[in-house]
């Protein structure tokens, strides 16, 4: 019989050992419980551990990570243009974690490429960033580093709130994040559009097609002259 319990003896030898106050706070909330009271010291105490990292400033840039998961090259579909700007975009992907097609696609849309966009609502650049998303610190809003550092960063935050859906991210882009929230009916016209051509673009380029049926669209209803003004800028012409 005195066999069978050394197991058991052992165990309480070895959290007496450890912890000589543990049966004791123990049998008190037990006790405590059986009268209908509630302990206000809770059976295992301790508080967790703290960890201090030191040299933090030389933990490695987003930019010196590891290569993502996907392949850097852009699809062929996108334009000229576009194609232009097939490194840069190469190295914003490893930088941001944003696949390369995703990026052509946001620039295919917002400049066709034009490092000097301008919209009516004072858009701007490469990735149409909006005055309020730079800071002090940025200086040319327009320089393409600049630029898509601000853009890409925005529209990172908005696949991570949109669980990594592009469709939703790109609504969030053109209307702002509340509008990703809203249905589809309550979107303006505007947007229904952006999120048509965007993800019909985008998802053609990931099939591996040559060239792309919305792309193509999107040309004829109007990209088109953009593209124009995007090569004049960049010397395609």
């Amino acid at each position: 019989m005195l066999l069978r319990l050394l197991p058991l003896i052992a165990l309480l030898l070895m959290i007496f050992l450890l912890d000589p106050g543990l049966p004791f706070r123990a049998f008190t909330s037990l006790v405590n419980a059986l009268r209908g009271e509630q302990t206000s010291t809770p059976i295992f105490s301790d508080p967790e551990t703290i960890y201090i990292v030191e040299g933090a400033e030389d933990l490695p840039s987003i930019s010196e990570l590891p290569p993502p998961n996907w392949e850097l090259t852009i699809s062929p579909v996108y334009t000229r243009e576009i194609q232009y700007w097939g490194d840069a975009i190469s190295l914003w992907s490893s930088t941001y974690r944003i696949q390369p097609n995703l990026i052509a696609t946001l620039m295919q849309i917002e400049s066709c490429g034009n490092p000097q966009a301008l919209s009516s609502a004072n858009a701007q650049g490469l990735f149409q960033v909006l005055p309020l998303h730079f800071t002090e610190a940025d200086g040319d809003h327009f320089d393409p580093a600049t630029n898509a550092h601000r853009g890409l960063l925005f529209f990172g935050e908005l696949l991570a709130q949109a669980n990594g859906d592009y469709t939703l991210a790109f609504v969030g882009y053109n209307g702002g994040p509340s509008r990703m929230f809203l249905p589809p009916d309550q979107w303006p016209q505007e947007t229904r559009d952006y999120q048509f051509w965007a993800s019909g673009i985008f998802e053609e380029a990931e099939l591996g097609l040559d060239s792309s049926p919305t792309l193509d669209a999107w040309l004829n209803a109007g990209g088109r002259s953009l593209c124009n003004q995007a090569a004049e800028e960049i010397g395609l012409n």
